[in-house]
């Protein structure tokens, strides 16, 4: 045991105490529960009666507390404090009681159990009354707690010596024992100490003693800066989740807490500065408290608080489509520049489960040229190999990151001084003392290219940020006290630009090139499928509604801007980090259920009136299908139509201008009608007229039922396809290439179920020995012919597995390589994993996958820890696995986990986990995965158009006879190369021209060609922000640009009308 370390200890503890010198307790408070607005001015007279010590709260409780405190005549002079608490001072912040303090009426700060004093008076008048109102949270703890409070008395000279005292003291515990600076602190520490006189705390000698012991000490260290050697900057932060464990709703008042905590400091310090990302916040800041939130701008202006961080919030970078990451990027930046006169520098993401390999390309044409992030120190298998290196994309694109180094060096308990881990998990909910200043630097791995790290501190998520404690520690440790890197207070984003020069030109900086992939939490791919579901139709909703209401204004239409950016912010919001991974609690999922409903029902709505208005102006000359296709690409596809209802005849097929037949099929027990058509032409629409053609197969069909009844064989033009006794495939031979695709003795279509109890975080982890339990779903219901005509044939199969019943069709296409498997599930198991399973015949061994804007290769074996560690990737609307000249594609419309091993392609499909919501994925299902064999590799056989169409169903319309002066067959925009895609087509945020934005996906350096129905006028080349930096030469209808490899590229438009 170190005794002279222990002699301090108790010192410290007893110095602790005594600071706080004189109090009185608060009795008595009048309460009301409920949180209604105006609680700190209502009149309280029918509110009821509370005394300290009594229970209030329970889960999700709010209470209004008031009382009357008066200065008695005993604290004359002194300074004076209110402070609370709840017996829950050593829980976790995230899940303790939270107050919002209000004094005289208005806002001053929030109170937790990290923050529980707020300072009423440095030099108090006996008399003077103070109201205080208290608006409490309990959180979501079942059990009940108490309010006890008191005015206090500080000493700030016995608390000025205590924080001089304590913080040579951590550094003392964090410095080996034979370290010359830690002898120098111990010998000085002990000459204070024996300067004090405490006989009689509070008296003269005492004063005197305890005077000269801090001038000792002031002297030795709290003097003059120290400018050599090391530096932690350090920032001010509190990283607010906008829910997890508690709802946006929730969210709002913690930002209130939070940010008013942040402002009443810097009253009181002013050397503190602050960052906090996410506009979102802001935002909600603004229409819940108007005049705090004046004054955060006041302070941004000053130059004490700094808005940054890139995205309207902290979004989850694995599941969002490559448009959401942009619009991300776009709201943030507008809402900082118009609000604050800002813009961006860094992508602020600290608690984000992986980043995809799109995102260098997307940061740097957003204008952001840094990136933080902490969490892949949590990863399972490998460690990152460096802190400061430059990530590099799948265009080539390079942004300088930084990973958090923060982290404990060593920790000094009750009686022994413990050495942990130097390299322990890193946090971005720093402290600001000693052993994490060292733990910083100490952890840094690239202390050759700067000589300065970051260290963001203060509590998140309602612990309300930065405490008093820390902001005093600051004022000591800035001065660089011996054995450990000097501290500075500014903004993360001043100490990039001087990493970024001192890193510039270096030619032993690290590159990661592609995706940093996170190794845990890999089952957010997965959780909450419904959510998932409902994310991805929204984006290609509000993008189809997008380039409709483009094609519809061009014709003299109103552009809806208020409600298409109504509709994405609310994309985005549900697009946090903890909402669509699938990770937070219940009520949060009961509330985007209502979200993505009304959503989808606004955006439906809005493009049913587009669809009507354009159909409007057309010349019509007889009944017909009125198809849109708002992809980029000519369509071969299915339409889905219902004639008008006075029309009685069957209908057998649509016929074009050009005299094509299209046959057509009723859908069993529906009005509905499906129909095989072609030459759909890319952004834009055409019709198509009823035709008497109707082709004689009921011979032929009849055969092939009686076939599938007797054999469970099905034949169509490009494939056989067998069944066994439990409908699995057991063979599918491709006709055209004369092979087979499943492999010998294996099955495809298998539905397997994995034990799934992660080590920790249960929504969020799938671990490795999930492989060790397999079970397969062999109980077979029924089958039944569904569907067998000219455009589909439809197998529904039933099956059960315990309480759960899962219902799929299988849909085969005499025109399409394509097989849906659509699939309804009523979900009730829980800690299982779905996949299912297609071993397919292909040697290769690395497989291709869907990401955002793009796509990227991961190796199919596990020859090293880096490749064993992703048993599971995320992947977009499909993954390949191809050989020289054949290969299998599984696309998906709304599923995001993937595990390709050896030719095994798995898809996940329902992950169901217990927290923190018990009822995770219990439910219906819905959702088709197919399989698309096909010639050549993944880009020679198409596989992007065919998951794209599979994901963007045309809109078809029936159509009556009508006159009009527009034409019926329309491309508004087109790219004529085949490796690039239109994948926007918008209004301008500044409502003067049009947005295109497209992107090349092959990998294949072009000079592309887009052609417009519209008059060009010009057409600039702008950044993701639609912001214009070269005008491109026009035609009539058209303009080029060179594209690099996977480069999205945006051009702004000015143009005039369609013809």
């Amino acid at each position: 045991m170190d005794f002279e370390l222990g002699k301090i200890n108790r010192l410290l503890k007893d110095l602790k105490i005594y600071i706080s010198k004189k109090s009185e307790s608060i009795n008595q408070y009048k309460v009301k529960e409920g949180r209604e607005d105006g609680g700190e001015r209502a009149d309280t007279t029918c509110w009821e009666e509370y005394e300290t010590g009594n229970l209030w709260g329970g889960y999700d409780c709010h209470m209004w507390f008031r009382t009357t405190l008066i200065i008695p005549k005993s604290f004359a002079g002194e300074h004076v404090v209110y402070r609370i608490g709840t017996g829950h001072e050593e829980g976790w912040d995230i899940a303790n009681p939270q107050f919002l303090c209000y004094v005289d009426g208005k806002i001053r700060q929030g109170l937790d159990v990290n923050h529980r004093d707020i300072l009423l008076a440095k030099s108090a008048v006996p008399g003077t009354v103070y109201e205080i109102a208290l608006l409490g949270y309990s959180g979501l703890n079942r059990e009940k707690v108490y309010l006890k409070s008191e005015l206090a008395v500080l000493d700030l000279a016995i608390e000025d010596f205590y924080y001089n005292l304590k913080n040579l003291f951590r550094t003392a515990c964090v410095l080996e024992k034979d370290n010359t600076d830690r002898v120098k602190i111990m010998e000085d520490m002990k000459t204070g100490i024996n300067l004090l006189d405490l006989r009689k705390i509070y008296s003269r000698e005492f004063y005197e003693g305890l005077h000269r012991a801090n001038t000792f000490l002031k002297g030795r260290y709290y003097s003059n800066s120290c400018e050599e050697g090391p530096v932690v900057t350090t920032i001010g932060h509190t990283h607010i989740d906008v829910a997890w464990l508690w709802s946006v709703e929730q969210t709002k008042e913690k930002v209130v807490r939070s940010f008013s905590t942040v402002l009443n400091y810097m009253d009181q310090y002013p050397e503190y500065k602050f960052m906090s990302s996410q506009p979102q916040l802001y935002a909600f800041l603004k229409e819940k408290e108007p005049e705090l939130y004046k004054r955060v701008k006041d302070r941004i202006r000053e130059g004490r608080w700094e808005i940054d961080g890139g995205m309207w919030l902290e979004a989850d970078c694995n599941i969002p489509s490559g448009e959401s990451l942009v619009r991300q990027f776009l709201y943030g930046a507008k809402f900082i520049k118009e609000e604050f006169g800002k813009k961006s520098k860094t992508l602020w993401l600290p608690d984000v489960f992986g980043y995809s390999a799109a995102l260098p390309q997307i940061l740097k044409k957003c204008g952001i040229t840094y990136f933080f992030t902490t969490k892949l120190d949590w990863n399972q298998y490998n460690k990152m190999p460096h802190d400061t290196f430059l990530w590099k994309g799948i265009d080539g694109s390079e942004v300088l990151t930084q990973l958090v180094t923060t982290t404990g060096h060593v920790t000094f308990d009750k009686e022994i001084l413990a050495r942990k881990n130097p390299y322990q998990q890193t946090t971005y909910n720093g402290r600001l003392e000693s052993n994490q200043v060292l733990g910083n630097w100490s952890r840094y791995q690239d202390k050759q290219l700067c000589e300065e790290t970051l260290h963001p501190f203060g509590f998140g998520d309602g612990g309300g940020g930065p405490t008093e404690e820390q902001l005093k520690n600051y004022s000591r440790l800035k001065y660089g006290l011996p054995g450990i890197p000097r501290v500075s207070m500014d903004f993360q984003s001043n100490y990039f630009d001087r990493l970024n020069a001192c890193v510039t030109n270096r030619a032993d900086i690290a590159k990661w090139s592609g995706e940093l992939y996170f190794e845990c939490h890999r089952g957010t791919y997965t959780s909450m499928a419904k959510n998932k579901r409902f994310n991805r139709r929204a984006e290609t909703m509000y993008m189809d509604l997008e380039f409709l209401s483009v094609l519809a204004e061009s014709y003299g239409d109103a552009y809806p801007s208020v409600e298409l950016e109504r509709g994405w912010k609310q994309i985005l919001l549900n697009q946090f980090h903890d909402i669509i991974p699938g990770t937070s609690i219940e009520a949060v999922y009961q509330q985007t259920d209502i979200d993505y409903k009304n959503l989808l029902k606004k955006g439906s709505e809005l493009i049913e009136n587009k669809l009507k208005y354009i159909s409007s102006k057309l010349a019509i000359k007889k009944e017909g299908v009125l198809i849109f296709n708002t992809l980029s690409f000519h369509r071969e596809d299915r339409i889905q139509f219902t004639p008008s209802s006075a029309y009685k005849d069957e209908i057998s097929s649509l016929t074009d201008a050009y005299g094509n037949r299209y046959a057509c099929q009723k859908l069993p027990d529906s009005k509905e009608y499906i129909c095989q058509v072609a030459g759909i032409p890319g952004k834009g629409f055409k019709v198509l007229y009823l035709d008497s053609y109707k082709p004689d197969m009921e011979a032929e069909i009849k055969t092939a039922k009686k076939r599938f009844e007797a054999e469970r064989v099905i034949e169509t033009d490009f494939y056989l396809v067998v069944f066994d006794e439990e409908y699995h495939l057991v063979s599918l031979w491709d006709k055209k290439a004369d092979r087979e695709v499943i492999k010998p003795g294996y099955k495809g279509n298998v539905l397997e179920i994995y034990e799934d109890r992660p080590m920790d975080f249960e929504n969020w982890d799938i671990d490795i020995y999930h492989r060790d339990k397999l079970y397969i779903i062999n109980q077979f219901n029924e089958a039944v012919i569904t569907e067998w005509g000219p455009v589909r044939i439809g197998i529904q199969i039933t099956r059960t597995y315990f309480d759960s019943v899962i219902k799929q069709h299988i849909f085969l296409y005499p025109y399409s390589r394509r097989i849906d498997f659509h699939t309804e599930i009523d979900w009730h198991e829980q800690q299982v994993l779905l996949k299912v399973l297609f071993p397919v015949d292909i040697h290769a061994d690395k497989a291709s996958y869907d990401i955002q804007y793009g796509n990227v290769e991961r190796n199919t074996h596990e020859n090293t820890s880096w490749d064993m560690a992703k048993f599971e990737v995320c992947a977009h609307k499909w993954a390949d696995i191809s050989e020289y000249g054949y290969g299998v594609s599984l696309l998906n419309d709304c599923k995001y986990g993937h595990d390709i091993k050896d030719g095994n392609m798995r898809l996940t499909l329902i992950k169901c986990g217990q927290y923190p919501n018990k009822n995770a994925d219990q439910g219906f299902h819905e959702f088709t995965y197919s399989l698309y064999p096909h010639m050549g590799g993944w880009r020679e056989g198409n596989t992007q158009l065919e998951a794209y169409s599979l994901n963007t169903p045309l809109y078809a319309r029936w159509q009556s006879p009508q006159e009009g002066d527009k034409g019926t067959e329309v491309s508004l925009f087109s790219v004529k190369q085949d490796n690039c895609m239109i994948e926007v087509v918008k209004k301008s945020e500044d409502g003067k021209g049009y947005i295109l934005r497209l992107y090349e996906y092959k990998n294949r350096r072009t000079r592309i060609a887009i052609s417009s129905r519209l008059t060009l006028h010009k057409v600039y080349l702008c950044n993701l922000l639609e912001e214009k930096e070269t005008e491109l030469l026009t035609e009539e209808d058209a303009f080029y640009a060179d594209i690099k490899p996977y480069e999205i590229l945006t051009f702004y438009i000015e143009a005039g009308s369609a013809d």
